[in-house]
């Protein structure tokens, strides 16, 4: 584990170079406050591959390769183990963090030692587009989109520590978690989460690859309300910023 307060940006990739890049873009102001950025990439085209390790050596990038097997809890717990930070800030590669948020880094980690917060929750901003291209999430005026937005809180920053962990092969979830807090549903802490209808699409067809996906569903709505299961305690506090 490395220095007290320390941020792992961890991400699993597979084959999103245009949004692998331009997650770079907004991380790299914020280089000097990231321990290190640690990618598990599900063997994407060597193109992708090079782009990705482009950055080793120019930030702290540390690449590894690993089949999804099609297992998410897996992946993302394999991706945990890779980590040194005492925080993990994990993404998907094509959600887009605030500048706030990657900035904020350090206040939100001394936000959960100070009040022993175990993971925090940031709200996703999902919205579906047309176009059969590829657009840069911050190229939307988001006043204006054509299908209704949803919002999705989602858990990103966690304690690296063994208690917390995923579990399900898909629609996996976070667990373990006593102590969270959960950030206001505003763009100012939104990831962006952009999805043009073909590639929506696309993705649902690879989800329906898997086996016993109806029943990892299931399951996943069953446990989390499993009268044993701990209860999870929400503090209510103001953001840190």
């Amino acid at each position: 584990m490395s220095a007290r307060g320390s941020v792992s940006v961890a991400l699993l990739t597979h084959n999103e170079m245009p949004q692998f890049q331009w997650l770079m873009q907004v991380l790299t102001p914020a280089l000097p406050l990231i321990h290190e950025i640690v990618v598990l990439d599900d063997f994407s085209e060597a193109a992708c591959v090079a782009a990705i390790r482009s950055y080793e050596g120019k930030t702290p990038l540390r690449f590894f390769q690993r089949s999804l097997g099609k297992n998410f809890a897996q992946q993302r717990n394999h991706m945990k183990s890779l980590c040194r930070g005492e925080f993990i800030f994990y993404l998907d590669p094509d959600e887009l963090p605030s500048d706030e948020i990657v900035l904020g880094l350090p206040r939100i980690t001394e936000m959960m030692a100070r009040a022993n917060i175990d993971a925090c929750t940031f709200p996703r901003f999902n919205f579906l587009y047309e176009d059969d291209q590829l657009r840069h999430p911050r190229s939307f005026d988001l006043n204006d989109l054509k299908h209704k937005p949803l919002w999705e809180d989602q858990f990103r920053i966690l304690r690296n520590v063994s208690d917390l962990y995923w579990t399900m092969p898909l629609n996996e979830y976070l667990t373990g978690m006593r102590r969270c807090y959960r950030f206001p549903q505003s763009l100012r802490y939104a990831l962006l989460h952009p999805k043009n209808i073909k590639h929506g699409m696309e993705r649902q067809a690879f989800y329906k690859s898997f086996r016993w996906r109806r029943l990892s569903r299931y399951r996943n709505s069953i446990a989390k309300r499993l009268p044993w299961r701990p209860k999870i305690e929400w503090v209510v506090a103001d953001p840190p910023f």
